[in-house]
């Protein structure tokens, strides 16, 4: 059973056969990243970068209690389990797959306290590439040598499967280093990716918790973290002291508007990243181009 599967599963009967219909209709898999859920709206998915919400001539629209049942069979019938990361705005399930929420909160004092009725789910689904990273290899693992890296691009680009892909091949058959991957919403480990790698995962750690422990106690040989922001600066700062490269994403649409920020910039200062590398891709397509900027080189 794939990701999408998994969430049809969790569907009720009608829609799930309808979406069934769709995806035996010749629709590539590969090509959907994401399925939308709304109460008492229509439902999405996401292919080959057009939303479609048409399906076998008509719309699908949950009610608040059915969107309620699947939110309840996503989180395998203990919602309450999934209090903590609901409240955050997300839910992590299984093998990478994870589903973003919103609803109406109890907030207190600018925190929110608990979601009490979840009104959208947006399930994005992880994908397997190995081989997406290979234009990027011969940057990185340079005679033997792993260079630190951050890779930006806007939301939904890829960069988490391409930091998969990375991180699988710097762990795995032909390089073997020990890689720390620091995994807090659970969206980068794959099983059949990474089950023959020398990869730890420090799944659900704070990021800045996650890479301290990392570098402490894990004699890694590369860390790798997913969307750093300006909270985790310091973290990165103090495990780049350590001596261990890093391979790291934050979202941004060029170097400039990147490094407007001030904690990204003080990293571009602090010489951390060897390399800062812009990811982009056309919708629905596997192959990425790159924006490469060595710190110490220019352009490439």
């Amino acid at each position: 059973m794939d990701a999408i599967d998994k969430v049809l599963f969790c569907l009720p009967e009608y829609e799930r056969r309808a979406l069934s219909d769709f995806f035996a209709s010749g629709i590539e898999r590969k090509k959907v990243s994401e399925l939308r859920l709304r109460a008492d709206m229509p439902l999405s998915v996401t292919y080959a970068g057009r939303n479609v919400s048409v399906f076998c001539g008509r719309e699908l629209v949950l009610g608040t209690a059915a969107l309620g049942g699947v939110v309840s069979r996503l989180c395998e019938e203990s919602v309450h389990t999934y209090g903590s990361t609901i409240k955050e705005g997300y839910i992590t399930l299984a093998d990478g797959l994870r589903a973003g929420v919103c609803g109406r909160a109890r907030s207190e004092g600018g925190h929110v306290l608990a979601v009490r009725e979840i009104t959208s789910v947006c399930v994005r689904i992880p994908h397997a590439l190995p081989r997406v990273g290979d234009e990027l290899m011969g940057v990185i693992y340079e005679k033997r040598r792993v260079h630190s890296a951050l890779i930006y691009s806007p939301p939904g680009v890829g960069k988490t499967t391409l930091v998969r892909a990375l991180a699988a091949r710097l762990g795995g058959e032909g390089v073997r280093r020990r890689v720390a991957v620091v995994d807090s919403r659970g969206e980068i480990y794959m099983r059949e990716m990474f089950a023959h790698t020398l990869c730890d995962f420090l799944d659900g750690y704070p990021k800045g918790t996650g890479m301290e422990i990392a570098t402490r106690t894990l004699s890694p040989e590369l860390v790798v973290c997913d969307e750093i922001g300006e909270g985790e600066v310091e973290a990165v700062l103090a495990a780049q002291n350590t001596g261990v490269p890093l391979i790291a994403t934050a979202h941004g649409e060029s170097f400039a508007s990147l490094t407007a920020r001030s904690g990204m910039k003080k990293l571009c200062e602090a010489g951390v990243f060897r390399f800062f590398i812009g990811l982009c891709r056309a919708d629905g397509e596997e192959k990425f181009s790159f924006d490469i900027k060595d710190m110490r080189r220019g352009l490439l």
